[in-house]
């Protein structure tokens, strides 16, 4: 069976909380970190668990998240590709959720390892409010708070070369 991956997570099906954790423990590295530098704020979840966490806030909001890839791009890194993809779905408020995303995305392993996402924050406030998207992130970054595991590149900013 083919282990799973992020897209069955995000793939626009409901599926209970306990089905989510299963999937994102076969698709994440556990040192995995998720990088969201555009928010006024910057986001960084570190370790599987932070990011299944922030994977379940997301889904917490708009509970048919899904994403639809546009390209992908290679680095000179085998392991690293870029990825431009759209998203996103109806929100439990009753509004709507989209936007665009251009993710470098390293694997390890065969299982995401590091996720830096560039998308536009606005549209993030808009569907999740802003004052609960920073209450709510700060609080699994503050629960989950871990040094940049050793198994990372030492530099968390540094992005690899891209030819």
């Amino acid at each position: 069976m083919a282990r799973k991956t992020l897209s069955d997570a995000f793939g626009g099906q409901l599926t209970a909380l306990e089905e989510q954790r299963a999937i994102w423990k076969e698709a994440l590295h556990p040192d995995a970190i998720w990088e969201g530098p555009m928010f006024e704020t910057p986001v960084s979840f570190i370790g599987d668990d932070a990011c299944g966490r922030f994977f379940e806030l997301l889904l917490s909001v708009v509970p048919r998240f899904s994403t639809t890839l546009v390209g992908a791009y290679p680095t000179s890194d085998p392991d690293t590709m870029i990825i431009e993809s759209h998203g996103g779905g109806p929100t439990k408020s009753g509004g709507q959720y989209t936007q665009r995303y251009f993710s470098l995305i390293t694997s390890k392993d065969g299982r995401a390892f590091r996720m830096r996402e560039y998308c536009n924050p606005f549209q993030t406030y808009k569907a999740f409010g802003k004052e609960y998207w920073e209450t709510a992130t700060n609080e699994i970054m503050a629960k989950y708070k871990r040094p940049w595991p050793a198994s990372q590149p030492a530099d968390p900013i540094s992005l690899p070369p891209v030819k």
